[in-house]
């Protein structure tokens, strides 16, 4: 899909009036995943879920909707949960009608979404949003287990789960989120949010979760780390200092071995075996997919930077 990994960080995703918290105002804007030209390249550009018009041809602004849906959908990797928005759009106003009248079907055709898959993005797109509104960048993975929580509990208690975890870790990872909602085990309907996230930051706060343990030696290259920034947007309180000799040496071995996994991951992956995994095991291969989409795009921010001019 063309322009999948475009980003347009000059343009930010504005928060959606009455959204999980009926208006909860974000604290910051994350980048728009932008698929050019076409429209559907902001959350707010895509149609809210509506009752079809008639059973007969689309209208224009049918038409128009659809568009806008497709160009949604082509955001799967980067920005799910308007895609997730998207496809519930299409699927309840039955804008698909035209092309094919089972939506299941149609949907496989035109992305290679199992039905599966389509249903639990359709399930999370919420989540995704309140989350995006907040500054977050979370992976699908993650708003799938918030998902899990917010129909165990409330929309309150999901959102303050992922947000705590975020503003207590640089990086929010698999390992991490798995960790923290299976410590909270079962919790009622009427959970207080408030009383969760001091929960959630006690979990954190065992000995060998602390910041800075167990993590990664310098000379390992982790590429998924490279470019998080806070969920506000704010970089790493680590000063560039370009003039420090040992730190810029070590930058540069750090971009050597950044290129270095990037080209042997290169030469590992296809589109043949990319779609041969997602017909095998589509549960098990589209979360990795979006994972390596959501790292490459982590990369791609790092390293954005105004270059000097070849002289």
């Amino acid at each position: 899909m063309a322009g999948l990994f475009d980003v347009d960080t000059t343009q930010a995703q504005q928060p959606q009036a009455g959204g999980l918290f009926g208006g909860l105002p974000a604290t910051a804007a994350a980048a728009s995943v932008v698929v050019k030209p076409l429209p559907g390249t902001a959350l707010s550009l895509i149609p809210a879920p509506y009752q079809p018009h008639s059973d007969d041809e689309l209208s224009d602004k049918e038409r128009e909707d659809l568009e806008a849906c497709k160009a949604g959908v082509d955001n799967l990797r980067t920005a799910f949960w308007i895609a997730g928005k998207s496809f519930e759009t299409m699927s309840t106003a039955k804008l698909h009608r035209e092309e094919n009248p089972n939506f299941a079907e149609w949907v496989w055709d035109t992305w290679e979404v199992s039905e599966s898959q389509l249903y639990r993005l359709i399930d999370e797109w919420r989540v995704g949003e309140a989350l995006a509104n907040l500054g977050h960048k979370p992976l699908e993975f993650h708003v799938r287990k918030m998902t899990e929580l917010r129909r165990q509990t409330n929309d309150k208690v999901a959102i303050t789960v992922y947000d705590t975890i975020a503003r207590c870790r640089t990086r929010v990872t698999g390992e991490i989120v798995e960790k923290v909602v299976n410590g909270l085990g079962f919790l009622p309907k009427d959970a207080d949010a408030a009383d969760i996230g001091r929960r959630v930051r006690s979990l954190l706060d065992t000995p060998d979760d602390k910041p800075g343990s167990g993590e990664k030696d310098d000379s390992v290259p982790d590429i998924s780390s490279l470019g998080t920034d806070s969920p506000k947007g704010e970089r790493s309180p680590e000063p560039s200092n370009s003039n420090a000799g040992p730190l810029a040496a070590k930058d540069i071995e750090r971009l050597h071995a950044t290129l270095a996994a990037l080209q042997e991951a290169a030469k590992k992956v296809n589109k043949a075996a990319a779609r041969r995994a997602v017909e095998a095991q589509p549960d098990v291969a589209v979360p990795l997919i979006q994972e390596i989409g959501a790292t490459l795009q982590q990369i791609d921010r790092a390293v954005a930077i105004r270059l000097p001019k070849p002289e």
